[in-house]
């Protein structure tokens, strides 16, 4: 199941992103927007959905992001991160805005503009 989901995800095309950082760019397929890594002419692998914010570091993304409209925050370890990978390995969450202030203190996560 996980590779026929994987497949269905490389087939879809995605079309003018809002925010990117090479090789991550956000995308939008039939108005539903997520943080995917590009894989090149109009391929994406998701990552999360519905990103509202984006932070980066040499090693990290930070995201808040509402999926399901269940909205939490997540991050994405960069360098364990590579288009053959699990989804298990590299992106964590979802958090609290507690849990990932903790979480984002300790390995010195980007900082997300949150209130």
């Amino acid at each position: 199941m996980k590779y026929f989901l994987l497949m269905v995800t490389l087939s879809l095309l995605g079309c003018s992103s809002s925010w990117q950082e090479s090789p991550y760019e956000v995308y939008y397929i039939d108005g539903s927007k997520a943080l995917g890594y590009h894989l090149g002419e109009g391929t994406y692998i998701g990552r999360v959905d519905d990103p509202k914010q984006i932070a980066s570091n040499d090693s990290y993304l930070s995201v808040y992001a509402c999926p399901d409209g269940i909205c939490a925050f997540y991050y994405i370890d960069k360098v364990k991160d590579h288009k053959f990978a699990d989804h298990d390995e590299f992106v964590f969450g979802p958090y609290t805005k507690q849990a990932f202030l903790d979480v984002q203190r300790a390995l010195s996560l980007p900082q997300l503009d949150i209130e």
